[in-house]
């Protein structure tokens, strides 16, 4: 992930951009779940790598990716245990594990080679949508009179990691920064080493301990970041279960998750533009992805989220698992990487405003900047519907 801190960012696009060259190539897409793999490296770090393995069960192919080769592998399930073997003269061969709670896998890599015998690492795997190697990011960071710096990331357009806040030691002929955040739902911490001008830096982000991610970072007073998400090519509406009753009116629809942090940012506002803009007709409508197939656990935990932000328009839950995330979303939307998802839908069905990631309340003149962006959005889609005040 490269990050960079700036001053200043423009407001989201209102048109949805070209897909990242990147996607194609990829290998097609295959059944099954993509995984953020790591392999531990006693005393040097963690050897990270995209793995893709075919659904629970189905014996077949896996594969690897490295930039812009394809390593291929054979997977055997046995329950929910897998064996991931090269095809190698000698042993290479992942052993691992699936977690029911998480879904992560977790094992060993072992690689008998005839110079150094037997090699064993430890071997995690976090599901995630897609293989993704080259994210960009931004970070903004400030150090205070009492000497605390304070700032967030934004890792793409998914949320922000919020509220940090550290210091800067000296080191060497730099320094290391240190930044860390807790609330008891987040527990993110950022260790990286400034070099000696002050304008870069290089180190890691761990998100509980199950996301780590490494960077490097640039300073820099004019980066942006684009909005991914978008329409397929040709897709100018989207099949969106529970939607049907909406059609004829101009619509804000929300694809959210209740346990997702910058959704729970974002909903106070949302709240918001509903007591506002309901008046002159708009709707608002919620699609709740929580990852679990269990629909009264789902339903018990859209009713709190409810409650808690006060929330008066429909809501429904889509059950689906991490496995099924992927295929359980509309189909006609890609380029996401995370929630919210906000759809702006006109009374024809047409979605001319595609919007993915939220910047929350650490995040100062760029959230407000982003609100008034969404705000203008809504305007225009509400007059442009020609709809009159309700009476």
């Amino acid at each position: 992930m490269v990050s960079a801190g700036c001053k200043e960012s423009s407001p989201p696009p209102t048109t949805p951009p070209t897909a990242p060259a990147r996607a194609a190539r990829q290998p097609p897409a295959e059944p099954g779940t993509w995984y953020r793999a790591r392999l531990a490296y006693d005393g040097v770090g963690e050897l990270p790598f995209f793995l893709h393995v075919p659904p629970v069960g189905q014996n077949g192919r896996a594969y690897v990716v490295n930039g812009d080769e394809t390593a291929d592998f054979q997977a055997e399930w046995r329950d929910n245990e897998i064996t991931i073997t090269g095809p190698w003269a000698y042993t290479s061969m992942i052993e691992a594990q699936l977690r029911p709670g998480n879904k992560n896998l977790e094992g060993t890599w072992t690689r008998d080679t005839p110079l150094w015998g037997a090699v064993v690492r430890n071997f995690l795997a976090v599901p995630v949508p897609a293989a993704d190697p080259h994210k960009e990011g931004k970070g903004r960071f400030e150090q205070g009179p009492d000497g605390v710096v304070r700032g967030y990331i934004k890792p793409g357009m998914l949320g922000d990691v919020r509220f940090l806040a550290g210091n800067l030691q000296p080191s060497g002929g730099g320094a290391k920064l240190g930044l860390s955040t807790f609330n008891g739902n987040a527990a993110n911490l950022v260790l990286a080493d400034v070099a000696a001008d002050g304008n870069s830096m290089s180190g890691i982000m761990s998100l509980q301990n199950v996301w780590n991610e490494r960077f490097t970072a640039k300073r820099s007073d004019d980066f942006t970041l684009a909005n991914k998400v978008h329409l397929k090519e040709g897709k100018t509406t989207v099949t969106l279960r529970g939607f049907d009753k909406y059609k004829g009116k101009p619509t804000m629809a929300i694809i959210f998750a209740t346990w997702c942090s910058s959704c729970n940012d974002a909903y106070p506002f949302f709240r918001q533009l509903y007591a506002t803009y309901h008046a002159q007709g708009l709707e608002m409508f919620g699609v709740a992805y929580d990852l679990n197939d269990d629909e009264k656990i789902n339903n018990t935990q859209l009713e709190a989220f409810r409650v808690k932000h006060q929330i008066t328009w429909e809501q429904i839950q889509v059950p689906c698992t991490p496995e099924t995330w992927a295929q359980a979303m509309p189909p006609e939307i890609e380029g996401w990487d995370g929630l919210p998802i906000v759809l702006l839908i006109k009374p024809d069905g047409t979605v001319p405003v595609v919007f993915g990631g939220w910047l929350g309340p650490a995040t100062g003149a760029d959230g407000e900047r982003l609100r008034q962006w969404l705000e203008e959005q809504i305007k225009e889609l509400v007059g442009s519907a020609g709809a009159k005040t309700k009476g």
